[in-house]
């Protein structure tokens, strides 16, 4: 069962899934290269709003691949 409280995710430091990962890479590397940083994606500290997308794409990439509904 995919754990989907993010932050019990946080808590129990639930590594993240590698297409969270990939895709926040992406966003943060476009994001400053071509936007300005407008959306300033940060990871790797608390609270970051990186790491928080991170956790959401966790849940639903591992709902999908476990047949969870969200």
């Amino acid at each position: 069962m995919v754990e989907k409280d993010i932050n019990k995710r946080w808590e129990n430091d639930i590594p993240h899934h590698p297409k969270s990962t990939e895709i926040m890479e992406a966003l943060e590397f476009i994001d400053e290269k071509y936007n300005g940083r407008c959306f300033d994606w940060r990871t790797g500290g608390d609270g970051d709003n990186g790491e928080d997308l991170m956790y959401e794409l966790d849940v639903y990439f591992e709902c999908l691949e476990a047949g969870e509904p969200l």
